[in-house]
C-alpha cells in the first residue's frame, strides 16, 4: 500500500521556483524513490525562474514609459518604445527567448521514471508538475487580465503610431492634432489600467502568504508516484509499451520544463501523452478540450480524450466533463504533434478558483482519490489503441 499522506507531506510546502523548498522538495522526492527501489533520471534544462516577476516589472515599466511618451508629445521615440515594450515579453512568452526573463537562470530538473519493456513498439507518457506558484489572484480573477493581452499589444502598436502621427500634427497646427492627442491619452490610460493589473499580479506574488500547491499540481505528482510503485512492483505489465513517468518543473513558469523535455528528447516511437493537474478535489472529474496560453489555444486529442472519459467511468461509475480551456504541460506536447489531453478535477464549491493562493492547501484535497485516480490510470494504460490514435509523421511533423 501506498502512504499518500506522506507524499502529500512532501507536495504541500510552497515550493516556487528557484527557492530552497523546491530543491528540498526534489531531494525529498529522490529519497522517497531510493527508499522504494524506483529507477529514475534527471533530465537537466536551463531555467529562468523569476520569468513572471521579469514580466511583470517588464509591463509596468514599459508601458508607462510608453503613456509618458504619448503625454508629453515625443513623437518618433513612442514607436520604439512600443516596439521594444512589444518584444519583449512577446518573444520570452511566444518564442520562449528570454529577452527580459533572464534574471537568476539556473539548472532546471525534471524527473523521469520509465518503465520499459526488451522491445518497445510505443510510448505513454503520464506527466505533472511539482513546482508551486502564489499570486495576487486566482486563476479566474486574472482571466480578465490575461484575456486582454493580445488587446494590450494592440494598443501597444496603436500607441506607438499615434505618438509620431500626434507630434506631426502638432508641429504643422493641423485641425486634427486635438483629437488624435485625446483618442491616445484615452487608449493609454487602459493600457496603464492593463499593464499595471497584470503586472503587480506577476510581479508581487511571491511577497504574499503562500500557496502550498497541494491541489496544484502535489496531488497529481503524488499519484504518479503511487502508480510508479505498482509499476515497479510488477502489478502492470507493459508488454511492448514504454511507460514514461515525467514530473516537471518550471510548469509555473511557462511551461519551461516540459518544453525543454519535449524539445531535447528524440521521438523515435508512437507516442501519446496525458498531463494531470489539480487532482484530488471532491468534485467531477474533468478533461479539457482546449490547451495553450493567452497568445495560441489548439484542441487536445480526441482520442486521448474519449479513452480517459472512459478510464474515470469505469473506475468511478461516472464519465469525466469536457470542459476547458486550459494552460497546461499538455500544450508542451501538443505543439511538436504528440496526441496530448489533460485530466484534472473541480471542487464542488470553488470548481477551478482558489489556486496559486492559500487556499490551495492539504485541507482540500480529498486522500481517498489518490488511490482512485491510481486506478484511472491503469485504466488508462490498458485501454489505449494506438491504431485509432494520430500520430506525429501522420500530421506532417
Amino acid at each position: 500500500m501506498i502512504d499518500f499522506m506522506e507524499l502529500m507531506q512532501i507536495f504541500s510546502v510552497p515550493r516556487p521556483n528557484g527557492s530552497a523548498a523546491e530543491k528540498q522538495t526534489r531531494e525529498a522526492l529522490l529519497d522517497w524513490l531510493e527508499r522504494h527501489g524506483v529507477a529514475y533520471q534527471l533530465h537537466t534544462f536551463r531555467v529562468y525562474p523569476y520569468f513572471f516577476e521579469a514580466i511583470g516589472v517588464w509591463l509596468i515599466i514599459s508601458r508607462t514609459i510608453l503613456a509618458l511618451a504619448i503625454w508629453f508629445r515625443w513623437g518618433w521615440p513612442a514607436f520604439g518604445i512600443a516596439l521594444v515594450g512589444i518584444l519583449g515579453g512577446l518573444l520570452d512568452v511566444a518564442m520562449n527567448f528570454p529577452l527580459v526573463t533572464w534574471l537568476g537562470a539556473r539548472k532546471g530538473y525534471n524527473l523521469l521514471i520509465q518503465f520499459e519493456p526488451c522491445d518497445p513498439k510505443r510510448e505513454i507518457i503520464l506527466s505533472a508538475h511539482y513546482d508551486s506558484k502564489t499570486e495576487l489572484m486566482d486563476h479566474r480573477k486574472r482571466l480578465f487580465f490575461v484575456m486582454q493581452i493580445p488587446l494590450g499589444i494592440f494598443l501597444s502598436a496603436i500607441l506607438g503610431v499615434l505618438g509620431p502621427l500626434d507630434r506631426t500634427l502638432l508641429d504643422v497646427e493641423s485641425s486634427w492634432e486635438s483629437m488624435v492627442f485625446i483618442v491616445s491619452i484615452l487608449l493609454s490610460l487602459y493600457l496603464l489600467f492593463l499593464a499595471w493589473g497584470l503586472g503587480l499580479n506577476l510581479a508581487l506574488g511571491r511577497l504574499r502568504h503562500p500557496s502550498q500547491g497541494a491541489v496544484d499540481n502535489g496531488a497529481a505528482c503524488a499519484i504518479l508516484l503511487g502508480l510508479a510503485k505498482r509499476l515497479n512492483n510488477g502489478e502492470l505489465p507493459v508488454e511492448e509499451t514504454r511507460i514514461t513517468l515525467a514530473l516537471f518543473t518550471g510548469e509555473e513558469v511557462n511551461m519551461q520544463g516540459s518544453r525543454a523535455y519535449t524539445l531535447d528528447r528524440d521521438w523515435l516511437l508512437p507516442a501519446v501523452a496525458l498531463n494531470l493537474e489539480v487532482m484530488g478535489q471532491n468534485g467531477d472529474y474533468v478533461v479539457w478540450g482546449m490547451d495553450g496560453n493567452s497568445l495560441k489555444l489548439v484542441p487536445t486529442s480526441t482520442q486521448v480524450n474519449r479513452v480517459i472519459i472512459a478510464a474515470v467511468e469505469e473506475t468511478t461509475g461516472l464519465p469525466a466533463r469536457l470542459v476547458g480551456p486550459v494552460n497546461s504541460d499538455g500544450y508542451s506536447f501538443l505543439r511538436i504533434g504528440i496526441p496530448a489531453s489533460t485530466i484534472g478535477t473541480y471542487d464542488k464549491l470553488m470548481k477551478d478558483r482558489g489556486f496559486h493562493l492559500p487556499s490551495d492547501n492539504l485541507e482540500r484535497v480529498v486522500m481517498a482519490r489518490l488511490p482512485e485516480a491510481v486506478e484511472i490510470l491503469v485504466h488508462f494504460i490498458k485501454e489505449v489503441n494506438f491504431k485509432t490514435i494520430i500520430m506525429p509523421k501522420e500530421l506532417g511533423l
